[in-house]
């Protein structure tokens, strides 16, 4: 097959699956799906699933997706390691942008604090993901708080048009989030 056939056979793909993966189903919290191991539990929605889960005494990274394009990034590091929100939260845009796999993220036009909830100080940032021409407003909601001898961090990112079927789910984790009482 030529570079060109490729090329577009991959771009066609690529615009499918940015389409199809754009429709969020609601979170379901009837029965939430429970999580216990590495120092922390919470629950869950019944229709996410866990698709990253790696911890170092160091660092937690923890991926939790929907069947749509929203997600749930958890990261933990040694209390006395770790950045604070504003920092955290202006890095982790910043490295996302230039390491989007696909499309392009705009760099965070708008970073807003917004009131403490749950124990945890937050952060709203919006921006786009743009692929083929095509942008789409997003959100991330950053927040933070300690856990045992953790720091926390919460990275709750969906399409802004999606936010209200996520946020049952991201609300769930939010709640549900404490340390574990098995480890």
């Amino acid at each position: 097959m030529k570079f060109k056939e490729k090329h577009l056979l991959l771009s066609i793909f690529l615009l499918f699956w940015s389409f199809a993966s754009c429709f969020e189903q609601t979170a379901d919290i009837s029965i939430p799906k429970g999580y216990d191991s590495n120092q922390i539990s919470f629950k869950y929605p019944k229709n996410w699933e866990i698709t990253q889960d790696y911890y170092t005494p160091a660092v937690h990274n923890l991926f939790v997706e929907t069947a749509g394009d929203a997600l749930v990034i958890l990261q933990s590091y040694q209390s006395d390691l770790a950045e604070d929100l504003e920092s955290f939260s202006k890095s982790f845009s910043e490295s996302s942008r230039t390491d989007t796999p696909v499309g392009e993220a705009s760099l965070g036009h708008e970073f807003e604090n917004i009131p403490k909830e749950g124990g945890y100080e937050w952060i709203r940032e919006q921006f786009e993901i743009s692929l083929l021409g095509v942008s789409v407003p997003h959100r991330r909601i950053y927040g933070t708080k300690k856990i045992a001898d953790r720091q926390i961090f919460l990275i709750f990112q969906v399409a802004t048009e999606d936010y209200s079927k996520a946020e049952p789910g991201f609300r769930l984790i939010r709640d549900t989030l404490r340390e574990s009482k098995t480890n």
